[in-house]
């Protein structure tokens, strides 16, 4: 496989992925996402280190910004779903933190006590 092919490869397996991502989301299989997340993070990392060494054709940079506007799409639609989310986990951490000081709290008073 050529480096220019592998640039449109990466592109693909982004878009593909960021698809897969986002029909997890919509089923609600949180935990499926973080091994979604590290793929999709190496793909973009090997392009990062790929793509500035090739030049594309211009049908290979058409493909490449259709990609990128459904790669954009489907993440921004994962983020919308992933950040209530994120907040209402964030808010049930908080409160269980709450809730062990209060314990800790009370559990040292009623140890006094006795």
């Amino acid at each position: 496989m050529s480096s220019q092919s592998e640039v449109m490869h990466c592109y693909e397996q982004i878009d593909t992925l960021t698809e897969r991502m986002l029909t997890l989301v919509r089923a609600g299989q949180w935990g499926e996402l973080p091994a979604q997340e590290a793929v999709y993070s190496d793909l973009v990392d090997r392009l990062k280190v790929i793509e500035p060494l090739e030049l594309l054709h211009e049908e290979q940079v058409a493909r490449k910004y259709q990609l990128l506007s459904r790669i954009t799409s489907s993440q921004g639609e994962v983020s919308s779903l992933v950040m209530p989310q994120l907040a209402h986990l964030g808010a049930a951490v908080k409160s269980l933190e709450q809730q062990e000081i209060l314990k800790k709290a009370y559990g040292q008073a009623s140890d006094i006590r006795q």
